[in-house]
């Protein structure tokens, strides 16, 4: 897992990538693949009003490749 150091604004910028790449990709899946993208996506959005608000400075994201991310203000 890599690890990355970034600010608010890079990280909320990330997080909008992820979602944009997973709904994407989403479209091009027959329904019953869909289901872990789904979960994926309602878990990026959770954690982008989360990194938004400030509640939280560190997250994991799965998607395109495993990440561990440091918000620093």
């Amino acid at each position: 897992m890599e690890r990355y150091f970034m600010t608010r604004t890079s990280a909320v910028a990330l997080l909008v990538g992820s979602l944009r790449a997973i709904r994407d990709e989403l479209q091009d899946k027959p329904a019953h693949e869909a289901s872990r993208s789904e979960r994926m996506l309602k878990n990026i959005e959770r954690m982008l009003l989360d990194v938004r608000a400030g509640r939280t400075s560190e997250f994991d994201l799965e998607y395109p490749s495993l990440v561990h991310v440091i918000v620093s203000d």
